[in-house]
């Protein structure tokens, strides 16, 4: 069994020795001047990239299309402020409300309909689609097609 405790120690010290060298490498790369080069490049890139966009949306801003935007949402608010289009916005919720509860109204009246007796009348093209017949036949002789 010795030679087993002998075999374990080898193979405990080489993973001891691997962890350290590993650790090593990494303190190593992480002080290495490339390293540290490529992390100032990596700055200057993000803050010249931060300042490109910066100046990029400064100048949209400025530009005609964005004071001509902001002029006529201007005139909007102005507008709506002094109540043109607010009146009208009224007049037309006004307008669309009536239309919905008139249409309410005729689809409750053709609900209640059939709860109350009605009278004989003729069909009308609300009822029965074009080309029913208003009664079923009650006899098969009476359902058959016209001899021609």
């Amino acid at each position: 069994m010795a030679e087993g405790t002998g075999e374990e120690k080898s193979v405990s010290g080489e993973l001891s020795r691997l962890g350290k060298q590993v650790a090593e490498a990494i303190g190593a790369a992480w002080e290495s001047e490339d390293r540290k080069r490529l992390q100032v490049e990596v700055t200057q890139g993000l803050e010249s990239f931060g300042n490109e966009v910066s100046e990029a949306l400064r100048k949209a801003s400025e530009s005609d299309a964005a004071r001509q935007v902001r002029e006529q949402t201007e005139g909007v608010i102005t507008q709506i402020r002094e109540g043109d289009v607010s009146e009208q916005v009224r007049k037309g919720l006004i307008s669309g409300l009536a239309a919905i509860n008139e249409g309410l109204g005729k689809l409750l009246e053709r609900l209640e309909a059939p709860s109350q007796p009605a009278a004989p009348a003729e069909p009308s093209a609300e009822t029965e689609p074009a080309g029913a017949p208003a009664e079923p036949p009650s006899s098969p002789a009476e359902s058959a097609p016209p001899d021609v």
